[in-house]
Protein backbone atom coordinates (compact mmCIF):
# COMPACT_ATOMS: atom_id res chain seq x y z
CA UNK A 1 0.00 0.00 0.00
CA UNK A 2 2.90 2.35 0.72
CA UNK A 3 4.37 1.70 -2.72
CA UNK A 4 1.05 2.55 -4.33
CA UNK A 5 0.72 5.74 -2.26
CA UNK A 6 4.18 6.86 -3.35
CA UNK A 7 3.52 6.05 -6.98
CA UNK A 8 0.53 8.40 -6.99
CA UNK A 9 2.96 11.33 -6.92
CA UNK A 10 4.60 10.21 -10.18
CA UNK A 11 1.88 8.47 -12.19
CA UNK A 12 -1.35 9.89 -13.59
CA UNK A 13 -4.37 8.21 -15.10
CA UNK A 14 -5.76 8.98 -18.56
CA UNK A 15 -6.72 12.62 -18.85
CA UNK A 16 -3.83 13.54 -16.54
CA UNK A 17 -5.92 13.08 -13.37
CA UNK A 18 -4.88 11.28 -10.21
CA UNK A 19 -5.36 7.52 -10.06
CA UNK A 20 -7.39 7.89 -6.85
CA UNK A 21 -9.90 10.15 -8.57
CA UNK A 22 -9.98 7.98 -11.69
CA UNK A 23 -10.65 4.81 -9.67
CA UNK A 24 -13.08 6.46 -7.24
CA UNK A 25 -16.67 5.24 -7.10
CA UNK A 26 -19.23 7.52 -8.74
CA UNK A 27 -22.93 7.14 -9.38
CA UNK A 28 -25.90 9.49 -9.74
CA UNK A 29 -26.59 9.34 -6.02
CA UNK A 30 -23.19 8.88 -4.44
CA UNK A 31 -19.55 9.71 -4.96
CA UNK A 32 -16.79 8.02 -2.99
CA UNK A 33 -13.14 8.61 -2.38
CA UNK A 34 -10.43 6.69 -4.19
CA UNK A 35 -9.94 2.99 -3.54
CA UNK A 36 -9.35 2.01 0.08
CA UNK A 37 -7.19 -1.03 0.88
CA UNK A 38 -7.20 -2.00 -2.77
CA UNK A 39 -4.03 -2.55 -4.73
CA UNK A 40 -4.37 -1.15 -8.24
CA UNK A 41 -2.35 -3.58 -10.34
CA UNK A 42 -2.25 -1.26 -13.34
CA UNK A 43 -0.73 1.55 -11.32
CA UNK A 44 1.75 -0.70 -9.53
CA UNK A 45 2.92 -2.15 -12.86
CA UNK A 46 3.58 1.35 -14.13
CA UNK A 47 6.49 1.44 -11.70
CA UNK A 48 8.41 -0.31 -14.48
CA UNK A 49 7.71 2.60 -16.86
CA UNK A 50 9.34 5.19 -14.58
CA UNK A 51 12.92 6.24 -15.19
CA UNK A 52 15.49 4.89 -12.73
CA UNK A 53 15.77 8.14 -10.75
CA UNK A 54 12.03 8.17 -10.04
CA UNK A 55 12.08 4.47 -9.18
CA UNK A 56 14.77 5.20 -6.59
CA UNK A 57 12.67 8.02 -5.10
CA UNK A 58 9.63 5.73 -4.87
CA UNK A 59 11.62 2.91 -3.22
CA UNK A 60 13.45 5.16 -0.76
CA UNK A 61 12.74 3.90 2.76
CA UNK A 62 10.50 1.01 1.68
CA UNK A 63 13.04 -1.74 2.30
CA UNK A 64 13.54 -3.56 -1.01
CA UNK A 65 16.13 -2.19 -3.42
CA UNK A 66 15.06 -0.76 -6.76
CA UNK A 67 16.27 -3.93 -8.48
CA UNK A 68 14.27 -6.16 -6.08
CA UNK A 69 11.17 -4.03 -6.62
CA UNK A 70 11.61 -4.23 -10.41
CA UNK A 71 11.89 -8.01 -10.19
CA UNK A 72 8.71 -8.22 -8.08
CA UNK A 73 6.79 -6.02 -10.52
CA UNK A 74 7.99 -8.08 -13.50
CA UNK A 75 6.86 -11.27 -11.75
CA UNK A 76 3.44 -9.76 -11.08
CA UNK A 77 3.17 -8.65 -14.70
CA UNK A 78 3.84 -12.21 -15.90
CA UNK A 79 1.10 -13.62 -13.66
CA UNK A 80 -1.74 -12.28 -15.78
Amino acid sequence: MTLQARLQDYIHAPGNISFGLWRAFRSQTREGDGPYRFVDGEMVERFLDLDEDKQELVCEGLGPSVEDMRNMMEELRRMH
